[in-house]
């Protein structure tokens, strides 16, 4: 069983007439008249395009309602176009003109609002929804290139299944787009941010290296990178010498231990049972003398390592000096048949 959408009966003569009621009254006959001309003629379009919707004629009724739609954007007509946009399967439009009509027809008409809601609800399942924000406002939003507003835009933007793009434009700002795949029965949010356009007059000059060379670095950055490095290097090598010489103390204390073991002993034992004291000494002097020797050498290496790199930053980066150009002149004599004097050439 085909459900049929309703047409409501309620005349728009009615609601045209009261619109103009209500409107300041035209400073000349002239224009009276032809307010007056345009209003019956909007009039008897959407009577034409009511017949033709009551006798399912629904492409001759769509073409009616957008007659009079175009001399009079009434909500009542927004509601009449959509379902017969709706009824020749012109789902997006059916989704804009029922969306129009819910957002301007007044809430005393519920058995109106109630049959446009279902019909929003039949198209909105065959197109996209798409709350679009756009900053700053009053900017021009585009769908796939063509203007519908500017933001904030009052309604949702709807699209047909598929790929489509939105945009924004507004002087001073950079235009910006968006591409979408739009997927029917989907609601989603694109936000177009614009940016301020550059200053005129300010550019960015172009740096230009020449083909084959490095890039060489900024003026500002090399010099604190070789100070820094420099620095690096002669903690690391000061540390390292510090520790050594650490290092070489301690070892000057094993070996008195062990010289006192020896002449205690004879030779014979270096760490006997009965001088526990002496040996815990001797261990302690030799871890002390291994732990402070591994930090002096890596400390050294450290040290040599930030300062070769240091070196190498700074042969690399070093600019070279322009060739010296040769000045000077040559003369040399011209004879020949016919042909006599000086030729002069040089570089100036």
């Amino acid at each position: 069983m085909t459900k049929r959408p309703l047409l409501w009966s309620w005349s728009v003569a009615v609601a045209l007439m009261a619109q103009a009621a209500g409107a300041q009254q035209p400073a000349t006959a002239a224009a009276a008249g032809e307010s007056d001309a345009l209003t019956d003629k909007a009039r008897q379009l959407y009577e034409e395009g009511r017949q033709a919707a009551a006798a399912g004629k629904w492409a001759d009724a769509r073409a009616s309602f957008l007659a009079a739609w175009a001399i009079k954007p009434h909500y009542q007509i927004a509601s009449n176009l959509g379902v017969s946009c709706l009824m020749l399967g012109r789902n997006r439009e059916a989704a804009e003109y029922l969306t129009r009509y819910l957002r301007e027809a007044p809430a005393t008409k519920v058995k109106e609002r109630q049959s446009a809601e279902a019909s929003l609800k039949e198209a909105l399942a065959k197109v996209a929804s798409v709350t679009v924000q756009v900053a700053p406002q009053g900017a021009e939003v585009t769908v796939d290139g063509a203007a519908v507003g500017k933001a904030p835009l009052p309604d949702r933007v709807f699209f047909d299944p598929g790929k489509h793009e939105i945009g924004a434009k507004l002087e001073g700002y950079v235009p910006a787009t968006r591409p979408i795949v739009a997927v029917a029965g989907r609601t989603e949010t694109v936000v177009v941010q614009l940016e301020r356009a550059p200053a005129p007059g300010v550019g960015v000059r172009p740096f230009v290296v020449a083909p084959g060379a490095p890039a060489a670095p900024r003026a500002d950055l090399r010099t604190p990178v070789l100070i820094a490095g420099g620095i690096a290097a002669g903690a690391g090598i000061a540390t390292g010498v510090v520790f050594a010489v650490l290092a070489g103390g301690r070892a000057d204390d094993a070996e008195v231990v062990r010289k006192e073991l020896r002449t205690r002993w004879n030779g014979e034992k270096l760490c006997p049972e009965g001088d526990v004291p002496k040996c815990s000494d001797l261990k302690d002097a030799v871890y002390d003398e291994i732990e402070l020797g591994n930090v002096a050498f890596w400390s050294l290496v450290a040290g040599g390592t930030v300062g070769v790199g240091t070196l190498v930053y700074g042969l690399v980066t070093m600019k070279a000096e322009p060739p010296k150009t040769v000045t000077g002149t040559r003369v040399e004599p011209l004879l020949g048949p016919g042909v006599a004097g000086l030729s002069f050439s040089g570089r100036f």
